[in-house]
C-alpha cells in the first residue's frame, strides 16, 4: 500500500503543465533518435546533456529518461520499414519484421510493435515501483566496505558483459580509472596527473568525454563513411497509413504469451548491471523460438518475433532503472550517461534516493506511465511523419548535431578547455570504434572511479588500514564471491574464443 501513496505523490508532481510538457518532449525525441539509424539514446542523452545544467531536477530528468525509453519504442520504424535498426536493441526485430514488411503487412508489424512496446514498458515500470522501495531499503545498510564491493561488482558485470571482449573491455575500464584520478585527490586535496593545468585541477568533466565518445565520435563516423538510408518515395511497402498499423484480434491474441515473457524476461535482464536492452532482446527471441511450435517460421515473418524483442528491450529500459535509482550503479553507457545527468542537477542517485528526495524519484517512476502512453499514441499516429523526417534528414542531420555537441559542451562551463577536452574524448572513440573497442567501460569508469576511490579510502580508515577485516561483512564477502565467480567465467570464456580462434587460423595439413 505505501508504494501507491508514493506513486500518488508522483503523480501529483506530474499535475505541472510544464512537467507533462517535458515528458511529451522527451517522448517525442525518443521516437525520432530511435528512427534515425547511427544516432541512438547514448549519442543523443550526451548531446542533450548540458541543457539540464542549472535547471530544474524533475523536468530535466522525466526528458532525459523519456528520450531513453522513447528510442526503445522509435526504433521498430526503421527495423520494419527498411531493415536498418535504429538503435542496437532493434537488430533482433528486423529477423521477423521486414520479412513480414516484404510480405505486405508492415502495418501489422509496426502496430503488434508498438502495444508490446507499451505492455512491456508499462510491465517493467510496475514491477519497478514495487520494487524499488525494498531495495532501496536493503541497500540503506550499507556501509563503505558494501559500497567498494558493489562497485567493484559493477566494473567485472561490465567486463564480463562487454561487446568487445574481456581485453578490450579490460583496457578500457583501466583507462577510465585512470582518467578518474586526474584532479585533486579525493583525502588529502594534493594534486594528480594535473601536469601544471589549473583546469585539470578539478579532474575531468564527465561531459566532455561522454559527448566527444558518443556524439561527435559517431557523427564524425557517420560522414566518413556516408552513411545514409535512401527511401523510395513510390515504394508500396513505404505507404503506412493510420488505419493500417493495428493488428487484428487474432494477432494480438497469438502474441500475447510472447509479450508477457518478453517483458519480464526484460525487466529481469535490465536490472542487472552490465546486461542492458540489446541482450534482452536476443535472449528473448531465442527463448520464443524454443517454445515455440513453428520454430522454422522464425526469421520469415513470425509476428511472436517481432512482439517478444519489443516487449523486451522496453522492459529492459525500465529495469534498467532499478540499479541505478536504488544503488546508483549504471548498467549501461545510456544510463552511466543518465547518472551523470542526476549529479548534474544536484541529485545523488543511490539508497538515500527514495528517502531524501522522494518527490523527484516518484514524479519521474509516474511519468514513466505517463510517457509510455503517449509513445503508444505516438508511434501509431505518425508513422508516416517518421518516414518523411528519414527522407530529409540525412545531410542535415549531422551538421546538427556536431554543432550541438561543441556550443552544448561550451556552454556548461563556458571553458574552451572542455572543447578540446571533448575533442581529444571524440579522437578516442573514433580509435575505440575502429578498433573495436567498447567505450562503455571507460565511460563507466570515469563517472564511478573517483566513488570507487573514495569508499576504498573510506574503507581502509573505517578499519585503520587492515582491508582484511571487510572479509568479516557478510554482504561483502557475498558480493565479492559473486564478482570472482563472474572474473573466472570471464576469464575462461575469453581464453576459449581465443583458443577456437588460433585452432581456425592454423592452416590445414
Amino acid at each position: 500500500m505505501q508504494a501507491f501513496e508514493y506513486l500518488f505523490l508522483g503523480f501529483q508532481q506530474l499535475m505541472d503543465p510544464f512537467v507533462l510538457l517535458m515528458c511529451l518532449m522527451g517522448a517525442v525525441m525518443g521516437t525520432l533518435v530511435g528512427v534515425l539509424p547511427g544516432l541512438g539514446p547514448s549519442a543523443a542523452l550526451a548531446v542533450l546533456l548540458p541543457a539540464v545544467y542549472g535547471r530544474d531536477a524533475l523536468t530535466s530528468l522525466v526528458m532525459l529518461a523519456g528520450i531513453y525509453y522513447g528510442a526503445m519504442f522509435g526504433g521498430m520504424i526503421t527495423s520494419i520499414a527498411l531493415n536498418v535498426p535504429g538503435e542496437s536493441a532493434s537488430v533482433v526485430t528486423t529477423f521477423d519484421g521486414y520479412p513480414l514488411a516484404k510480405k505486405g503487412k508492415a502495418g501489422v508489424a509496426m502496430g503488434i510493435s508498438a502495444i508490446s512496446s507499451f505492455v512491456g514498458g508499462t510491465l517493467g515500470v510496475i514491477l519497478l515501483t514495487f520494487i524499488g522501495t525494498p531495495l532501496a531499503r536493503a541497500a540503506l545498510r550499507f556501509g563503505p566496505p558494501e559500497y567498494f564491493a558493489i562497485y567493484l561488482f559493477t566494473f567485472v558485470a561490465i567486463l564480463s558483459i562487454g561487446s568487445g571482449g574481456f581485453i578490450k573491455s579490460a583496457i578500457g575500464l583501466f583507462l577510465g580509472l585512470l582518467l578518474s584520478t586526474v584532479g585533486m585527490d579525493v583525502i588529502t586535496g594534493g594534486a594528480r596527473l594535473t601536469f601544471g593545468s589549473l583546469n585539470l585541477l578539478s579532474g575531468i568533466d564527465f561531459l566532455p568525454a561522454v559527448v566527444g565518445m558518443f556524439g561527435l565520435s559517431e557523427i564524425l563516423m557517420t560522414i566518413a563513411n556516408d552513411e545514409r538510408i535512401e527511401v523510395a518515395k513510390k515504394d508500396p511497402n513505404n505507404n503506412y497509413k493510420f488505419w493500417n498499423v493495428f493488428p487484428k484480434r487474432k494477432d494480438f491474441t497469438h502474441c500475447v504469451p510472447s509479450i508477457m515473457r518478453g517483458g519480464f524476461l526484460g525487466f529481469g535482464v535490465g536490472a542487472l548491471p552490465g546486461a542492458g536492452a540489446t541482450i534482452a532482446t536476443f535472449i528473448a527471441y531465442n527463448l520464443e523460438k524454443r517454445v515455440a511450435k513453428d520454430p522454422e517460421t522464425f526469421g520469415k515473418g513470425n509476428i511472436r518475433g517481432v512482439a517478444a524483442p519489443e516487449a523486451a528491450n522496453n522492459g529492459a529500459a525500465s529495469g534498467a532503472f532499478v540499479p541505478l535509482l536504488a544503488l546508483g550503479i549504471p548498467g549501461s553507457a545510456t544510463t552511466a550517461i543518465l547518472l551523470g545527468a542526476f549529479i548534474m542537477v544536484g541529485i545523488q542517485p543511490g539508497p538515500g534516493l527514495f528517502t531524501r528526495n522522494p518527490d523527484i524519484v516518484w514524479g519521474l517512476i509516474s511519468s514513466m506511465y505517463v510517457g509510455n502512453i503517449m509513445l503508444l499514441i505516438i508511434n501509431t499516429a505518425f508513422i508516416p511523419l517518421f518516414i518523411w523526417l528519414l527522407r530529409i534528414s540525412q545531410k542535415t542531420l549531422p551538421a546538427i548535431v556536431a554543432t550541438l555537441c561543441v556550443i552544448g559542451t561550451y556552454s556548461v562551463n563556458n571553458s574552451v578547455a572542455d572543447v578540446f577536452l571533448m575533442l581529444i574524448f571524440t579522437a578516442v572513440g573514433i580509435f575505440f570504434k575502429k578498433l573495436d573497442f567498447p567505450p562503455a567501460p571507460m565511460i563507466v569508469a570515469i563517472v564511478l572511479g573517483s566513488d570507487l576511490e573514495f569508499s576504498f579510502r573510506q574503507t581502509l580508515e573505517m578499519f585503520i588500514g587492515n582491508f582484511g577485516i571487510v572479509f568479516t561483512r557478510p554482504l561483502s564477502v557475498a558480493i565479492y564471491a559473486l564478482s570472482a565467480t563472474l572474473l573466472i567465467m570471464s576469464a575462461v570464456k575469453s581464453y576459449r574464443s581465443h583458443k577456437a580462434r588460433k585452432q581456425m587460423d592454423r592452416p590445414a595439413t
